[in-house]
């Protein structure tokens, strides 16, 4: 299939290529600052708990932010909002790379985090827009699993940079690559205006959506399945460390998190048109419980690597098949809406997790932490696959077309 169509936009190969590069980036953004904390922080002569605000602002702003960017979207355009989101990222991330103090970095931080959390929503509306319904599950795999190379490459890269140059260094990379891409996406083709578009109001959507019977079953849920999936396995590297592994053997080790989400999305797409969403829902969390019962009864290193390897695979496999769920549950007029809600219940799940277990972290007791992991998982994979099954027999499932609503005004160039 040619990756460009004719004027130049792109084809359904090249966006979904852009897509993956934008998630790249955006996993690549959250990450860098992970490992030059404490060079930051001695720079500064501040505690590593201030420098740590960098990271904390950053992802209470992607939380935050979500439902804003994803309503704006609905109204003005997909492409639009993204292209305008990466040039702020960049924006922000030059400033934080410049900041002469720990405070302006850390208000640079939460300001691309602000700017980032566009990419989410949006992009995951923008699937839902352009893709049929039989590809969006493949589509979503890949597009995580290019987020979780982009995260394991953020962890090498920061080191080796900090460690040749300065810690300044590592946040300019998306400081340049997020206005390059944001040229990029100007080439994607925008989403058909669904008729009826402009008569909700942003207060109007997000009601459709919470007073939506589905939604009012996913967002307890994906809070939930947010703590396990996206939250708890951030721990594989501490327990490593702790279990006296250096810094550059525990990154290596983990870095089989993006490895095995690559090798997920190929799986992915090869049972994609066989599986159920239960199916690939059911297998993708049982993935990640085996990953966090293997981690609870042992922190070695062949133990930690396995669940690494097991949760990047879950990713791929589980969190792709609960995307392309709420793309089936949102109504088109509001699924920018829909999406930046789910998102925004995904990430507070994953932030009050790792709060929550910190304390265990802090006395080392990692055994319990990755035991609770895996109870919450196995609970998530048990509802979640009854409710997705329950879902595919319901009404709106079965009224569902094969791919993007035939009522839009204009066609759509990637059908």
């Amino acid at each position: 299939m040619r990756a460009q169509a004719a004027g130049g936009k792109l084809t359904d190969r090249g966006v979904v290529a852009v897509l993956c590069a934008g998630f790249f980036l955006l996993d690549f953004d959250l990450v860098v600052i992970n490992p030059i904390l404490v060079p930051v922080s001695k720079d500064f002569d501040v505690s590593l708990g201030t420098t740590a605000f960098a990271l904390t602002g950053y992802l209470a702003m992607v939380g935050i932010m979500q439902p804003v960017h994803g309503a704006i979207s609905d109204r003005v355009g997909r492409v639009r909002v993204l292209r305008t989101a990466l040039l702020g990222l960049g924006v922000a991330d030059l400033a934080a790379a410049l900041a002469p103090n720990a405070a302006l970095l850390i208000a640079g931080r939460a300001i691309a985090g602000g700017f980032a959390a566009a990419l989410i929503p949006v992009t995951v509306a923008y699937v839902g827009d352009h893709i049929p319904m039989e590809r969006r599950q493949r589509t979503m795999a890949a597009i995580m699993s290019s987020s979780a190379v982009g995260a394991a490459s953020a962890t090498v890269v920061a080191g080796a940079l900090t460690e040749l140059l300065d810690w300044r260094w590592p946040l300019l990379i998306p400081a340049v690559a997020a206005p390059l891409l944001a040229l990029v996406y100007t080439r994607l083709p925008e989403a058909p205006r669904v008729k009826g578009a402009e008569g909700p109001s942003v207060r109007e959507r997000f009601a459709q959506v919470l007073g939506d019977g589905w939604f009012r079953f996913l967002i307890p849920f994906t809070f939930v399945e947010g703590a396990a999936m996206m939250g708890l396995f951030n721990f594989f590297n501490a327990a490593l460390q702790k279990h006296g592994s250096s810094v550059l053997m525990s990154g290596l080790v983990t870095s089989a998190y993006g490895v095995a989400a690559i090798g997920g999305s190929v799986v992915v797409r090869a049972v994609d048109a066989r599986a159920t969403g239960a199916g690939m829902f059911g297998w993708g969390t049982g993935l990640l419980f085996v990953g966090y019962l293997t981690a609870a009864f042992t922190q070695s290193v062949a133990g930690i690597l396995v669940a690494s390897a097991l949760a990047g695979l879950a990713l791929a496999v589980g969190q792709s098949a609960l995307q392309a769920w709420v793309l089936e549950a949102a109504a088109p007029e509001a699924r920018g809406s829909a999406a930046a809600v789910i998102a925004c219940a995904v990430f507070t799940g994953a932030a009050i997790s790792t709060a929550a277990v910190g304390p265990l972290a802090g006395r080392g007791d990692f055994g319990l932490l990755f035991g609770i992991a895996a109870a919450a998982t196995v609970t998530v994979s048990v509802v979640g696959t009854l409710a997705r099954a329950r879902f595919a027999r319901s009404d709106r499932a079965l009224r569902m077309p094969a791919g993007p609503p035939v009522d839009q005004e204009a066609p759509n160039p990637l059908n």
